[in-house]
């Protein structure tokens, strides 16, 4: 009997390579506002919600995104993902060989979400209902909040819980949710990541693809 009963996935760079391609687009907005933001200051805050990202950089820039800007960020990202976004690789295949419930936590809003999935044929896999943004709580990783909230809705324990993400925020956030957390490292963003601030944050595996996670699974985790 599989030891959880619910995996947690987040969504960029877990199930969809998109962290670089979203960089780029915030990267390209900012520019035409006239302010440079560096892959290191956006890399430092990867799986915090969006709102809380432009907080950190405008505190590292020392410059406010100018009115109207933000609405920008979606249309260049979406522009991205349609032409360019691919799943992490193996992650199909996980899918259709694991039997145990799953869902989608992410701090993308839902539209963003729902595109990645549809983009990269991946939303097959993840049932009406089980889809969760940070934009449904009030607190974003590392808050606990988001993936309680997934929980409560899908019926299971916090302690029957397994996370998969790839950033410190959202392991932290399982972590204070008294849930299982694993790192994955098979998004292009993370190709020389070797997954310290993972398993410093709580991490109990860190894995370059699928493959080791579902050999974990099979063991018993």
């Amino acid at each position: 009997m599989a030891e959880f009963d619910l995996i947690i996935f987040d969504c960029d760079g877990v199930l969809v390579d998109s962290e670089i391609l979203a960089r780029r687009a915030m990267q390209s907005v900012y520019r035409e506002a006239g302010i440079e933001v560096t892959a290191e200051m956006i890399d430092a805050m990867v799986g915090m919600k969006l709102a809380d990202i432009l907080r950190g950089l405008e505190e590292r820039t020392g410059r406010p995104l100018p009115e109207g800007h933000q609405a920008r960020f979606w249309p260049a990202t979406k522009a991205l993902f349609t032409r360019h976004l691919e799943p992490t690789t193996g992650i199909a295949e996980f899918l259709e060989g694991s039997t145990i419930p799953r869902c989608v936590a992410s701090s993308s809003d839902h539209e963003r979400i729902r595109h990645s999935l549809e983009a990269t044929d991946l939303a097959r896999f993840f049932r009406a209902g089980a889809i969760f943004s940070s934009h449904d709580v009030r607190h974003g990783k590392p808050a606990p909040d988001l993936v309680l909230h997934a929980a409560g809705a899908m019926g299971a324990a916090p302690g029957r819980c397994l996370v998969i993400e790839d950033s410190r925020f959202g392991v932290m956030g399982a972590k204070a949710a008294g849930m299982t957390a694993f790192g994955f490292l098979g998004g292009a963003h993370l190709a020389t990541n070797n997954g310290a601030s993972l398993r410093e944050a709580g991490a109990e595996l860190v894995a370059q693809t699928w493959e080791e996670i579902a050999r974990r699974l099979a063991a018993g985790a």
